[in-house]
């Protein structure tokens, strides 16, 4: 008999900037949020929008995107296409069209409110993932790269609570000690924070020479206890800078999965994104019909005695079906 597990993580959240975060603090949007108690934070150059235009027979908002001065790709938003617009009951919506934001917004007694918001970092999520009315920014997942400088989770709580409702000594250092990417921007632009919940799946094989026992196949787990071995996996193989423990034991560890019954087990991203590190990079990759679980995607391994990161098109067929 042969217990294993995959786990992918999976954003509850599109990626925000740390400034962006701070304006999300106590607003709906946290909802969402604290569906997440597995964190990342990364850095990039400031990106912006260009060329932004209406064309007010089709309902089409047209756009580069920049990264720098160098314009990376460009792409278009079908109003009418988008959910959130189908979804909307009033008359009347106004547009907000500036190089950090496409904005659609609904002016109720004075106030407006936002219907669908799209950054130049968002949108690439939104795309990756097939959204109705996004289309065009056919290289996203050659923009959607980020500098991988710190690996958190939530023990007690949630993301929300543990990394933008209270202060996080890793996120208060980022700020503090991080270099401007792009001359110009903030460096609170620069940093971006991602929200993951982990997506796991137990597969146990039976021999036919294999007894059955009453807990062979219950399939419950602590869902802490897989949040914090994936926690010391990730950072032991990529060694964030901001991460001042790196688990150089892992496997081994008394709260994560070394003493479980799992014979093997394994992680990956289950997102169109790629995060750098002086010590090596990891490949997300998505799926159009499982998500998260697809060969694209770069994973690690772990057999209670090593860990080891294997590179999608490398150690194995980079297909979107699993093999």
């Amino acid at each position: 008999m042969n217990r294993a597990k995959m786990t992918f993580l999976e954003l509850v959240f599109p990626p925000m900037s740390n400034q962006e975060a701070h304006h999300f603090r106590d607003q709906p949007a946290a909802e969402h949020m604290k569906n997440s108690d597995f964190y990342m934070i990364g850095g990039k150059p400031k990106s912006k929008f260009t060329n932004v235009t209406l064309d007010e027979k089709s309902f089409t908002i047209s756009f580069n995107i920049c990264i720098g001065d160098k314009q990376k790709s460009s792409g278009e938003i079908n109003i009418t296409q988008l959910e959130s617009i189908a979804r909307f009951d009033g008359r009347k919506l106004d547009l907000s069209l500036k190089e950090d934001a496409i904005e659609i917004l609904h002016k109720k007694e004075g106030v407006n409110y936002i219907v669908e918001r799209f950054t130049p970092e968002n949108i690439l999520w939104f795309r990756s993932r097939n959204f109705n009315g996004i289309s065009g920014i056919n290289n996203y997942d050659e923009l959607f790269c980020y500098d991988l400088l710190y690996i958190g989770i939530a023990k007690v709580g949630d993301s929300y609570d543990r990394l933008i409702k209270k202060g996080h000594h890793a996120r208060q250092a980022i700020l503090s000690n991080e270099p401007q990417r792009y001359p110009g921007a903030r460096v609170s632009d620069e940093i971006f924070l991602f929200l993951f919940r982990l997506e796991p799946l137990y597969i146990t094989t039976i021999g036919g020479d294999d007894e059955i026992g009453d807990n062979d196949l219950d399939f419950d787990y602590q869902h802490k206890q897989l949040v914090a071995d994936a926690e010391k996996a990730f950072v032991s193989l990529l060694q964030p800078n901001y991460n001042v423990v790196k688990f150089n034991q892992y496997p081994k560890g008394a709260d994560g999965l070394y003493d479980s019954n799992l014979d093997r087990y394994s992680y990956s991203i289950g997102e169109a994104i790629t995060f750098n590190t002086a010590h090596g990079k990891i490949k997300g990759g998505r799926s159009s019909t499982l998500g998260g679980l697809t060969n694209k995607a770069d994973f690690i391994s772990v057999d209670k005695k090593e860990s080891k990161l294997f590179i999608s098109g490398v150690d194995f067929p980079d297909s979107e079906w699993l093999a």
